[in-house]
């Protein structure tokens, strides 16, 4: 439910975009009344507009609660669409670009939706792949400390720090987290209960080593692999494949999407009036894809 809860939030920014494309004037309407789900003023929402505005008419898997939100949704955003049109709001040319800038950034997206999707699916043999060149860390617990800080330049002065005190000093100092007072010990950790952030470094750690300052959500971290030990309960491949899916989908998203849009940035013809902007926009494409759309569920099944 939370997946389609969120795709039905998405549905009603595509009401809000696509509102005013559904109706005509009063003879279309009567021409369309066999289909009409509902009618505001001159405008109708119909069976084939409804399914038009679901990712590949979709409506089967909606339910008749979701449903009737979405239709409330686009008859509340009529009224006040109709509205604005009586006072002349579409003749605003702010309004305008606002409304450009989104078909635009609908369009781009959508393109990116229709480019990617026949390119992430993911193999069994690629789960069992990523399964087993990583088996330790899937079969192993870390044991970590981190210090915690609200800034980078706070980062910065703890690693100093730490060139002449220990690390447990450092983290009862001056970490801002709760477990600061044992030294920042977070005790065992393993794969999947702990943020990404960590996974992205510790498992490349050794015993002993310290990392670089890390960013997350909650600030900046330096991290301490303390010690391992083989996992007290193990894991097997199905109770992970799931998590396995993912991330393989987010890899070949992230790639497949660098590929692409390096390949259109190729050939573009784009004109720098400004010199001072270029460094900004990052002409030669972007360095990660952390604004690739996702791919609606299903799209990271496994293959064959």
């Amino acid at each position: 439910m939370i997946y389609k809860t969120g795709r039905v939030l998405f549905l009603l920014f595509l009401v809000a975009a696509a509102s005013g494309c559904s109706g005509g004037d009063g003879e279309e309407a009567a021409e369309v009344a066999s289909g009409a789900i509902v009618r505001v003023g001159e405008r109708v929402l119909t069976k084939d507009h409804f399914e038009n505005l679901l990712p590949d008419g979709d409506g089967a898997s909606l339910s008749r609660e979701e449903k009737n939100l979405f239709i409330r949704k686009w008859v509340e955003i009529e009224v006040l669409y109709q509205e604005a049109l009586a006072r002349g709001l579409n003749n605003d040319p702010r309004v305008s670009s606002m409304v450009e800038r989104l078909e635009k950034e609908f369009l781009a997206d959508h393109i990116i939706f229709l480019e990617l999707r026949e390119r992430i699916g993911v193999s069994e043999d690629e789960v069992e792949g990523y399964f087993n060149r990583r088996r330790r860390e899937y079969t192993y617990e870390y044991r970590v400390s981190h210090i915690l800080v609200n800034t980078i330049e706070e980062a910065g002065t703890a690693r100093k720090l730490l060139k002449t005190k220990s690390f447990a000093w450092v983290a009862n100092h001056h970490s801002v987290d709760p477990v600061a007072r044992r030294g920042g010990d977070l005790g065992y950790l393993t794969k999947g209960n702990m943020i990404p952030e960590f996974e992205s470094v510790i498992f490349d750690m050794r015993p002993g080593e310290v990392s670089d300052i890390v960013h997350s959500d909650f600030g900046y971290h330096i991290i301490k692999l303390i010690g391992t030990r083989e996992a007290q309960v193990k894991v097997t491949l199905d109770e992970v494949r799931g998590r396995i899916i993912s991330t393989l989908v987010m890899e070949k998203r992230r790639k497949a999407y660098n590929e692409f849009y390096e390949s259109l940035m190729s050939s573009a013809d784009i004109e720098f009036f400004e010199s001072e902007y270029l460094s900004d926009v990052g002409v030669e494409g972007p360095a990660d894809s952390a604004g690739v759309p996702e791919a609606p569920a299903g799209e990271g099944n496994v293959d064959g």
